[in-house]
């Protein structure tokens, strides 16, 4: 699981990996001089060989798409670990496998699965990418812009053509009346008639995730930056044809030894 590439991953690591983590908490702060440490693409050493891990700021991906939100834990981190609870995208609540990521070095990590009432499974990384956010294709930092323009659909949404503007929205040839705001880095909240419809986040490489929302959401949820929606109507993966990024975690992966 969270390989990049078409291939199932480590079977009796995967299978503890399938599902995710238990609580409450927002997305993992970004800093303010680079993406958080576990951005990135890595080589995971395993019993069963090498096997590649793609991280952006919020989630982790999986068969070359995001897949599982990351929710850092509170109370739970210091200068080198950090515990995440998980949700699987168009899932409605976290999922009972925690995530860890303790620093081992500036380039290494311990990489640790923790399924609920199960024995934690831990396996070392080494990082195969570049850290910083300025450089790294995978953060959501400083990328406000990329939002508008074109999208396209993947195997993880319904529509096939997205269109964003500042006052509209267009969908497979569709267009509707809306009001884009900056909700936080990396989030877009829409609205249409002045009720929250959408989440247009960021969801690092190549990738957003529209969001949408089930009916009662109300602006001042939209906008709060402590407390996070989890329970969604649906989640929509799209792509910038444009982007870059796929290629630069292709090349990257090839690296691993």
């Amino acid at each position: 699981m969270f390989e990049f590439t078409q291939v199932s991953y480590l079977k009796s690591f995967a299978k503890a990996a399938a599902v995710a983590a238990v609580a409450i908490l927002s997305f993992a702060p970004a800093a303010t001089a680079e993406s958080p440490f576990h951005t990135g693409v890595w080589q995971l050493n395993t019993p069963e060989g090498t096997r590649g891990l793609v991280v952006s700021d919020w989630l982790v991906f999986e068969d070359g798409l995001p897949k599982r939100w990351l929710y850092r834990r509170a109370g739970t981190n210091d200068a080198n670990q950090f515990d995440f609870f998980t949700r699987t995208i168009n899932d409605s609540g976290y999922t009972p496998v925690g995530i860890r990521v303790y620093r081992t070095g500036d380039n290494s990590m311990k990489y640790t699965l923790a399924p609920k009432g199960e024995d934690p499974i831990e396996v070392t990384a080494e990082r195969l990418s570049i850290p910083n956010f300025e450089n790294s294709c995978l953060s959501v930092e400083k990328k406000g812009k990329r939002f508008y323009g074109n999208w396209n659909g993947t195997s993880g949404s319904k529509l096939k053509k997205l269109n964003v503007q500042k006052s509209r929205l267009t969908i497979d040839g569709e267009a509707r009346k809306v009001a884009i705001e900056e909700v936080r880095v990396g989030r877009m909240g829409i609205t249409e008639d002045g009720k929250p419809i959408a989440f247009l986040t960021d969801a690092g490489g190549d990738y957003a995730v529209l969001q949408w929302f089930k009916p009662g959401v109300t602006v001042e949820q939209m906008r709060d930056k402590d407390t996070e929606i989890l329970d969604f109507a649906s989640e929509e993966i799209v792509r910038n044809p444009g982007g870059t990024c796929d290629r630069q975690i292709e090349s990257r992966l090839k690296a691993m030894k």
